[in-house]
């Protein structure tokens, strides 16, 4: 079972979690404990690289699965195997307590910190939302990068999927808050190697784990807050000309 840490409240509880052998709650945690159970194996963890997992860099016969918080997407899709959807997402903006930001005019006056190789990234880098320049973007490695960042005043939010800043904001004592989100309409699968049909095996189990509640339960049991409960920013749609 491979991730890529941190995960805060997916992969325990904070950004300083960083050892999979150390880890032992979590949503994600708790749903690979019940997959293995499930199919009467024992779970060994291994952190990868999140830029590596998407792009099918790691060896598809070296894991049998992958739970990263992993938005399905058609190009991800062409180097790995993705897993029916089994939580849902959106991108929500995490920054000072204090820091207003209402609408897409305050947020163009922030600096936004995003990870390389995420959803994030691409939606503020790919010229998709108009009037939004690269300078006021900066790419982190990795998300504990993004939020010593945030934390050190190097930028003024950081865009990474809403449950997962509303988990950092739980732990940061109030110092940190989600005060908007922008809808992307995502959804997060498991990945698998390409082709080598391990899909086939851990959907079946994956579906049941929605059907019963039991995903629903872990959401309830480890977010910081409810996604639906944060505000929507409106965020003005490039148009392609000829």
């Amino acid at each position: 079972m491979v991730t890529s840490l941190p995960g805060p409240n997916f992969w325990g509880t904070t950004d300083a979690e960083v050892d999979p052998d150390k880890i032992s709650s979590g949503i994600e945690y708790d749903l690979a404990t019940l997959i293995a159970a499930k199919c009467g194996l024992t779970m060994k963890f291994r952190n990868e690289g999140f830029d590596a997992i998407v792009a099918g860099q790691v060896a598809g016969d070296s894991y049998d699965i992958a739970l990263s918080q992993v938005t399905i997407t058609e190009d991800r899709a062409k180097v790995v195997d993705f897993s029916t959807g089994y939580f849902k997402s959106d991108q929500g903006l995490l920054v000072k307590a204090g820091t207003a930001a209402a609408t897409f005019d305050d947020v163009k006056k922030l600096t936004i910190g995003v990870q390389a190789s995420t959803t994030a990234e691409y939606y503020f880098t790919s010229g998709e939302v108009a009037g939004w320049t690269l300078d006021n973007t900066k790419v982190f490695p990795d998300l504990s990068s993004a939020y010593a960042a945030l934390n050190a005043g190097q930028v003024d939010g950081i865009v990474i999927d809403t449950p997962i800043n509303l988990g950092q904001a739980s732990q940061s004592e109030g110092k940190l808050e989600v005060i908007g989100q922008f809808k992307t309409g995502e959804e997060y699968g498991a990945i698998f190697g390409l082709g080598n049909g391990k899909k086939a095996i851990f959907d079946p189990i994956l579906q049941g784990l929605m059907d019963d509640g039991t995903i629903n339960g872990l959401i309830a049991k480890y977010l910081g807050g409810d996604p639906s409960t944060v505000p929507f920013i409106d965020v003005p749609v490039a148009t392609a000309t000829s």
